[in-house]
């Protein structure tokens, strides 16, 4: 499996942007940008099943069924990728999802400060 990596640094403390990530609200603000119905079901806590999902252009429900392996706040949070969900059925085999079923999604939030002469 690939490993990609992205860092973007924000003007905001890790606490404030942690927030902005699962707030459920700030999360569909942000997220819009994939998909304007983009939300989540379930709970950030640690070992939670969660689902990401969004609907189609006919109203269809559809998503990741996932689960959060680890959440420290304000400094980490670690997503397993399980599956598909295809309206209200979870689909955890086959060809296309054991292709990354069990891929990790890891999320490190850093403040940085800066000192200012």
């Amino acid at each position: 499996m690939k490993k990609l990596q992205f860092k973007k640094d924000i003007n905001a403390s890790a606490e404030k942007v942690y927030n902005t990530m699962i707030g459920i609200e700030t999360y569909q603000q942000w997220t819009a940008e994939f998909n304007p119905t983009s939300t989540y079901e379930g709970s950030w806590e640690k070992g939670s099943k969660i689902y990401f999902v969004g609907t189609d252009k006919e109203g269809k429900k559809g998503g990741m069924v996932s689960e959060i392996v680890d959440n420290i706040p304000f400094q980490f949070i670690s997503i397993r990728h399980n599956g598909m969900l295809d309206g209200e059925n979870e689909i955890t085999e086959g060809t296309e999802i054991e292709k990354w079923t069990g891929s990790l999604e890891i999320i490190h939030f850093t403040s940085i400060t800066e000192s200012r002469q």
